[in-house]
């Protein structure tokens, strides 16, 4: 993975990761500390489809987010859970994919930075 200058968090990742980790007493700094971390430090999993290779699933203790790389930076998109969460999903039958909207609207210009 490629070294980036700076790792941007969207407010969407940030909900994301409060409903599907059921963490609503963290602020907002301590998670945007984790997705940080896990953009950092974690292990690329797959790309996503994207307009280009930009777009990854990333792992780090057990937490999935999505991000994408911009010009001079890495901005997380959204989080997908732990391992149970995304099981749980499959069990229901609730796709695990990313919107093209979702994707289109978290790019360089349009993120809420922290």
């Amino acid at each position: 993975m490629e070294i980036f200058v700076e790792i941007k968090v969207t407010k969407h990742a940030i909900k994301r990761y409060r409903e599907r980790l059921f963490d609503y007493s963290s602020s907002d700094d301590t998670i945007i500390d984790i997705m940080k971390g896990i953009a950092r430090n974690g292990t690329i999993v797959r790309s996503r489809l994207h307009n280009s290779d930009s777009c990854w699933e990333i792992v780090h203790k057990g937490v999935y987010i999505v991000a994408v790389k911009g010009p001079n930076s890495q901005i997380v998109i959204t989080c997908l859970g732990d391992a149970s969460y995304r099981k749980w999903l499959k069990t229901i039958g609730m796709p695990n994919t990313l919107s093209k909207r979702l994707l289109r609207t978290n790019t360089e210009a349009s993120y809420s930075s922290f």
